[in-house]
């Protein structure tokens, strides 16, 4: 499900109540049927995953970051980089580690500092992304997890997660329409309430729907891509 809506609608805050991070005042969460507010809060967050706009990471390892408890092993890890693209899905002559083209994702024991400030916000939120895809939960929200990365890598992204993803549930946040375009549906949201719901080709075959308007303000050539994306 893509989620979309101008700043304020309460994208973030959806996101976040799935966690129960913000409580329902009114109405209830259910996941399989079964209500998110009868769950224990570190049951309940560990079947879930979420990939922040601005991700938090601890200080440590490459390795301890990936794999917190120490489930996986390296090349396991490793796969789970190149699904992601952060090292190259091809072998290529490893580079010198005095240079400064070489890949930091190479070494799991090069270190991360406080909040992983060495590293882009792109490349913190692909390292969650690399995290998710080796935990693999039946749930994953991507909170504009690709807004900080070019069009050809959140392409990329976007095929890897939906390839690794495909059992799962997955709500995207989206900063570019593109991204979920050809999602299964699409949610509007305006003013903390869903204003449409339904299937992207649905919406873009009615000029009156709020999701065409928003597609046809991207411009006449960008509108045709979207249209052609969806099968419209």
């Amino acid at each position: 499900v893509g989620i979309l809506g101008r700043t304020g609608s309460g994208k973030s805050t959806l996101a976040l109540s799935f966690f129960r991070f913000v409580e329902p005042t009114e109405g209830r969460i259910l996941i399989d049927d079964l209500d998110t507010s009868s769950v224990g809060l570190t049951d309940l967050r560990s079947r879930l995953t979420i990939i922040p706009q601005d991700p938090t990471i601890l200080s440590g390892t490459l390795r301890s970051t990936l794999d917190v408890f120490s489930e996986y092993d390296d090349a396991e890890i490793y796969e789970a980089l190149r699904r992601v693209h952060l090292i190259p899905s091809v072998d290529t002559p490893t580079e010198a580690a005095d240079t400064v083209n070489a890949n930091v994702f190479r070494d799991l024991d090069n270190a991360v500092s406080e909040g992983g400030e060495n590293f882009s916000t792109g490349e913190k939120q692909l390292l969650c992304m690399a995290r998710a895809i080796l935990k693999r939960t039946k749930v994953l929200v991507m909170d504009e997890a690709t807004a900080s990365v070019d069009y050809a890598t959140d392409e990329l992204i976007g095929k890897t997660i939906r390839q690794e993803f495909a059992e799962s549930t997955i709500l995207t946040i989206a900063h570019r329409l593109r991204t979920v375009i050809d999602y299964d549906r699409v949610m509007l949201l305006e003013d903390g309430r869903i204003a449409e719901f339904d299937k992207p080709s649905v919406l873009l075959s009615d000029p009156s729907s709020k999701f065409y308007l928003l597609c046809k303000a991207t411009g006449k050539d960008e509108f045709a891509v979207l249209k052609k994306m969806a099968g419209v």
